[in-house]
């Protein structure tokens, strides 16, 4: 399932200067960057049976990023997502996830992922580290996330910078053991905004 992100407007000197070599950052203080469904997409992505895959989305979250463009080593998130608003294409799936088998949304209605830079990154690529709590357990997690690709939009002529963050979990670990057979433990997240830069 594709669905195409309504863009976040950011002022243009935030994002331009490290992450394209254009001007210069200015000395300042960490940024906070909030989005939600409204701006971006949220993915889940399953492999059956070996061979084929299937992917939902979380129609409800919210983002928060914390960023200083001058030390990306020093960047914090904070993901909150209902459960309950699990898409599928195939019918029947989303009422599947929801149930007690798997996300469990009646009883544990909010996952929640908090995370720091690891060292080491770049603006264009780094990772975020910490724990995930879903279904009443927290394991630990990581997300890579890029700054992926400045692009010029067609229609409004606006200059956008796509980013994408990705990871993934075992789902068994936090209690979805159902089906194990024809779906597989590992599902990854995939995580894709777009920036109004300028």
């Amino acid at each position: 399932m594709t669905v195409k992100p309504h863009c976040l407007s950011i002022p243009r000197r935030v994002f331009a200067g490290a992450v394209f070599g254009l001007a210069p950052w200015p000395a300042r203080a960490a940024r906070v960057f909030r989005f939600d469904q409204s701006q971006g997409k949220l993915e889940f992505i399953a492999r059956h049976l070996m061979v084929l895959t299937s992917t939902g989305q979380f129609s409800r979250f919210d983002c928060e990023l914390i960023l200083n463009p001058e030390k990306p080593e020093t960047a914090r998130v904070a993901v909150q997502v209902e459960t309950g608003s699990i898409t599928h294409a195939y019918p029947g799936a989303a009422d599947l996830l929801r149930s007690p088998a798997y996300f469990d949304a009646e009883r544990w209605p909010v996952a929640r992922f908090a995370g720091r830079a690891m060292p080491g990154g770049r603006m264009e690529a780094f990772d975020l580290a910490g724990p995930l709590e879903m279904r009443g357990v927290t394991q630990p997690f990581t997300l890579q996330a890029k700054l992926a690709r400045r692009r010029r939009d067609a229609a409004t002529g606006a200059e956008i910078v796509d980013c994408t963050a990705r990871g993934e979990i075992s789902r068994s670990a936090f209690g979805m053991v159902a089906d194990m057979a024809a779906t597989g433990d590992r599902v990854q997240l995939a995580v894709s905004v777009s920036l109004v830069i300028g």
